[in-house]
Formats: structure tokens, sequence, C-alpha cells
């Protein structure tokens, strides 16, 4: 982080002193970008240059927190994906790769499905469903959840280590398996926050389907090497929910504890 604001502070001071002699009336504005920082160019001196470094934590602190408040779970998504979302798509998997991992071990992955594996798992949650609920209940799952437009599978590895004092099973609180679980829960809101940030919305879905003996043959992985954490539905939302009710204040969950 320092040496990127170090690259802005020297990016100002070459763009300001190429316009330091133009005439007032047609000096440039810079536009707002993705630090919200807006100013004219200008000759500046070193100690506004500084002040305007050290004010940016602030506005950074703002962008995230407010990113975090305003996400919400999709239910409605535009039929058609936005262009260049496969740009977004990647951005958002670098954050994902970059949640915290105790163990180094690197769990995560994720499968992109195209129309035949959509139409697979769409197909096999309707067959579920119809099991339980009827034939109507299955279709009508299955019409809305061919209205999906972009899925993400997300999986986790399942442990396998050379270390007999590193247990991999869920059951040991400090073992590799439930480190990896965790660290791929991490690795999924990572994801949906970064696509929140670039206007997409996202709903993490834990069905039934996603963890049925057949799911793995469906989307493409070995369900003896992973296991599902759950699969992401991706798009333009059609509308952004309000905030739901917290049952318990920031008072009732934070302890203080001398």
């Amino acid at each position: 982080m320092k040496s990127f604001l170090g690259s802005c502070a020297a990016m100002a001071l070459l763009v300001q002193s190429v316009y330091a002699f133009a005439p007032s009336s047609t000096t440039p504005t810079i536009q707002q970008s993705s630090l919200s920082f807006t100013s004219a160019i200008q000759p500046k001196s070193s100690t506004t240059i500084s002040s305007q470094l050290n004010a940016r934590p602030q506005t950074r602190f703002r962008q995230v927190q407010s990113n975090i408040l305003t996400r919400r779970t999709i239910n409605e998504f535009q039929p058609t994906l936005p262009p260049h979302w496969e740009k977004s798509l990647d951005a958002a998997i670098e954050a994902a790769i970059y949640a915290p991992n105790h163990k180094r071990s690197e769990p995560w992955r994720f499968y992109l499905l195209g129309p035949k594996s959509i139409e697979k798992v769409c197909r096999l949650n309707a067959e579920i469903v119809a099991s339980k609920k009827g034939e109507e209940a299955g279709a009508k799952k299955l019409k809305r959840w061919m209205l999906m437009p972009g899925w993400l599978v997300v999986t986790c590895a399942k442990s396998d280590t050379a270390d007999a004092t590193d247990s991999t099973t869920m059951e040991d609180p400090m073992g590799l398996a439930r480190e990896d679980y965790a660290a791929c829960c991490c690795a999924v809101q990572n994801l949906c926050l970064s696509l929140h940030s670039q206007g997409m919305g996202t709903k993490w879905t834990t069905g039934g389907v996603n963890f049925d003996d057949r799911f793995g043959d469906a989307v493409g992985f070995d369900s003896s090497e992973e296991y599902t954490v759950g699969t992401i539905w991706f798009g333009t939302p059609v509308k952004s929910p309000n905030a739901p009710g917290k049952k318990m204040g920031l008072d009732t969950v934070l302890r203080r504890v001398e």
C-alpha cells in the first residue's frame, strides 16, 4: 500500500508539472477516481500533497465500510450478465484467494458453469425437490433456477496431510479440515464483496443439491477430493433489498473483558 500511495504522489506531481503553466480557464479537472479523490490540476505544495495522502485512509475506510454494510443477498437478477463480467469475476476470484488461510493450504477451488452444466444442476435440483414436494414444485423450481444468469460453484479440497498430528476431521477445532473450511468461507465473502463493489449482486446458496452425491459429476469435480462450500449466483441485481433488522446490536454482541 505504501508503494501504491507513493506512486499516486509521484503521478500527481508529474501531472501538476505538465499543467503548471496552463491558463486557469483551460485547467482540466481530475474526475472522481476509485479512491474518490477529486482535485483541480494546479501547483500544490508538498505540505498540501502530504495532507491529501494522509486523508486517504479515512476515505478508504468509508468506502470499505460502506461496501460491507450495503452488500445484500440478491434473489432476482437481470436475465443477461453485464458487459465485461468475466473481468469482474476474475478480479473477484483474485480477491477471494487473498482470504485469511492459517495453514497456507489454499484449499479453494472455483467452477464457472456454462449452459450445459447449469442445466444439469437445475434438473438435478428439480428432481430432488419433486421427490419431496411433488412434480409441480419441481417444475417451478427448475423454471426459477434456469433464470439465474451467472453460476460459480466453490469447493474446498479435502485435507490430505502427511503430518499425523494435524487432524483432517471437522470435529477437531484446530484441525486442517476446519481451518480450510473457514478459509473458503472467508474467500466467498471476499468474492461477494468484490463483485458488489463492481456493481454486481450475488447469492450464496447452500441448498441440498450442493451436497447430493451426483452434484460433483454435474459440475465436473471429483467428490472424493473436494466438497462443496456453496454455489454463487451472480449478475446485475433487479433491485437491492433493504438491510434486514439485526436481532442483536453492538452492545449485545461486544463483550468487554478486563
